[in-house]
């Protein structure tokens, strides 16, 4: 059995957690797990918290959270497109200026 390299995630996910839906603008939000992690946060159910797959998130509210995760990525885009929703895009357009201290908002 592989082991899983943890990471001091917390403040990525605070972060992510202080930008708006990108799909309907509105807070508070999840944070949206790309690659799935399990349900329910560390310490439930087996689940892990604190690794990479904690940089791979977008903020959605909680009705498009369940939605992205009921439709899969490609038909959540589809159904959005209007938006130039690109959900890994828009991970990298956020993991980027956290990481340089900047603010993604321009």
């Amino acid at each position: 059995m592989g082991f899983i390299r943890l990471y001091d995630t917390q403040d990525y996910i605070e972060y992510i957690k202080s930008k708006p839906c990108r799909v309907c603008g509105k807070l508070p939000v999840d944070p949206d797990h790309l690659e799935a992690r399990g349900m329910g946060g560390a310490g439930k159910g087996g689940t892990v918290t604190g690794t990479i797959k904690d940089y791979y998130t977008i903020p959605l509210c909680r009705i498009h959270h369940t939605e992205r995760g009921s439709l899969g990525n490609r038909r959540f885009e589809d159904k959005y497109a209007k938006y130039r929703l690109n959900v890994w895009k828009d991970a990298c357009k956020l993991i980027v200026p956290y990481f340089l201290g900047e603010d993604d908002e321009d």
